[in-house]
């Protein structure tokens, strides 16, 4: 009798048969999809909708559904981002929106059960703090959670790195970031961390259930997705809810708006909405999702604050002394984060999605050396004299993209690596993702990075979710190295030690040893003191942009 009431019991935690894998969690139990390689949860309420009352409030958990089980078996609509495919490539984009967006997706291995133990990932995508969504088809987990394929001479076998997947949507421009003071009616800003937090306190409750261990969660994004995982790095609010970081292509030399700047983009947006002066987030309350997002495509780069976030971040977290408290590069260079294994790594091209997206025609000289002054006021004329122009072009945007992709991305992360070195990390992992996809299409309108190895262009290799075509097999073999070092790294936090030990050792990072995975085909290889003379300029001339 105690063996059947055990075995219903066990059942009722996790259910799986052929077509429907049931799930407990707190507020109620959830029905997935089993697909040939994962069990796949989508769309499950990690939060009440942000809606009426609750918009521009922290995030509240949900309420319970029981005894009902929640149909988790199709993807929710992303956070409003009206005018994200003029900006971004449409795969980019989510289909459908909605402010009821706080929503998180689960995949795990067909074989998870509550006493798996699988080390858990959690992916926050990225988009400028203004674009995106979780369940966006490149980030889809089937193929992360599953250990992919590896290829091997001309064998394929199952990599068996198995993982628990955990991705989210958070809410996104001036609905997740809006700042109109720190009154209690105000919208205090930085909603979007805030429900990043709220789904790694879920994962913490919730993941044993299917099958991850909550001891042993990798937080990782890329782009917006990479700043943020910085920020719950710093913050003292996330203790304890991962033990492990991948920060993919975070710009770090983005400085993050003070209060007193975000006020400045608010009076333009409260001016656009016909808002009064007093109690301007209770007015905005009022007003239609649409004309939010109306408003802010027309503040877009416009001018608040004189730096050179106005384009890559107009709108995004700020500096609040609650949820961020510093910049991000004095953070690192202050010590002030917490001591865990890190890989951190850049594409070779990060500038040119941003470039050649906000010059639609040829650069010239003139308006080069202009863009010198905007990325660096105080230091242009060594900037444009160390990076001297090439005389008679008659496009000027590859240097740009050179100087931006050196300057935002490559030495940012070199710096603040090297400053977490100075604070007794000693589990560091660089790279550069250095292969631009054979096939062509992936890109959609942004055609300029057909060919390129443009901001993201890891992330299909990550996944193991190409857009198009077929991948070649050195492709495959480029996306099986990388997943192994992703999950390697979750299992035992050294990406060389795992199920399957990778043909190349990726050393870690030190001051003498100063070596940097290249990804790339026909095969990786290391790179020694990468731009090492372009970084040392940046280190010496400083990355605020005064």
């Amino acid at each position: 009798m105690e063996l059947v009431f055990l075995i219903l019991v066990l059942t009722a935690v996790f259910s799986v048969n052929s077509t429907d894998p049931i799930v407990r969690t707190l507020y109620g139990d959830v029905r997935g999809v089993r697909t040939d390689k994962s069990l796949q949860f989508l769309g499950i309420p990690y939060a009440s909708p942000p809606t009426g009352v609750l918009r521009w409030t922290k995030p509240v958990v949900p309420s319970s559904w029981g005894p009902d089980v929640y149909n988790a078996t199709s993807h929710k609509p992303g956070c409003p981002q009206k005018y994200c495919t003029t900006y971004l490539p449409n795969a980019s984009c989510p289909l459908q929106m909605s402010e009821d967006c706080l929503y998180l997706n689960v995949w795990t291995p067909l074989d998870a059960t509550r006493t798996s133990g699988y080390p858990v990932m959690v992916f926050i995508h990225g988009g400028s703090f203004k674009w995106g969504s979780g369940s966006n088809f490149i980030y889809d987990g089937n193929n992360l959670a599953s250990g992919g394929e590896v290829v091997v001479v001309n064998m394929d076998y199952r990599l068996g790195g198995e993982v628990v997947v955990v991705n989210m949507d958070y809410r996104l421009g001036l609905l997740g970031f809006l700042y109109t003071g720190d009154a209690p009616t105000d919208a205090n800003g930085n909603y979007g961390i805030q429900d990043q937090r709220l789904a790694l306190q879920w994962v913490q409750q919730n993941i044993g259930n299917f099958g991850g261990n909550p001891t042993k969660v990798t937080l990782f994004g890329q782009s917006a997705g990479a700043q943020s995982t910085f920020i719950h790095l710093m913050s003292s609010k996330t203790n304890g809810l991962f033990r492990a970081v991948i920060m993919e292509s975070p710009p770090f030399a983005v400085p993050y708006r003070e209060k007193e700047e975000a006020l400045l983009l608010t009076e333009r947006v409260r001016k656009i909405l016909k808002c009064p002066e007093r109690d301007i987030a209770t007015c905005m309350r009022t007003k239609a999702v649409d004309e939010i997002n109306d408003a802010q495509e027309e503040i877009t780069l416009k001018v608040t604050a004189g730096k050179f976030n106005e384009y890559y971040e107009p709108i995004g977290p700020i500096i609040d002394g609650e949820e961020l408290t510093t910049q991000p590069m004095l953070a690192a260079s202050q010590g002030k984060f917490r001591n865990i294994p890190i890989i951190i790594g850049t594409t070779t091209e990060e500038a040119r999605l941003f470039v050649y997206g906000a010059w639609k025609k040829n650069l010239t000289r003139t308006e080069y050396e202009a863009a010198l002054a905007v990325v660096h006021p105080s230091h242009f004329e060594k900037i444009e004299e160390f990076y001297a122009p090439k005389p008679d072009l008659d496009d000027y945007r590859d240097d740009l993209c050179t100087v931006g992709t050196d300057f935002l991305f490559t030495c940012a992360n070199r710096n603040a690596t090297r400053n977490f070195l100075r604070s007794s990390n000693s589990h560091l992992y660089l790279y550069v993702f250095d292969h631009a996809t054979v096939v062509h299409g992936g890109w959609g309108k942004e055609w300029f990075c057909e060919g390129h190895v443009c901001h993201a262009a890891e992330l299909g290799y990550i996944f193991q979710n190409q857009l198009v075509g077929k991948p070649t097999s050195e492709e495959k073999q480029l996306a099986s190295s990388m997943l192994m070092y992703w999950t390697n790294f979750a299992y035992s936090l050294d990406p060389n030690k795992g199920r399957l030990s990778p043909a190349l050792t990726w050393p870690k990072y030190a001051m003498n040893v100063t070596s940097t995975m290249h990804f790339l085909t026909p095969k990786n290889n290391l790179l020694t003191n990468y731009r090492n003379g372009f970084c040392n300029f940046w280190d010496s001339v400083g990355y605020e942009q005064t």
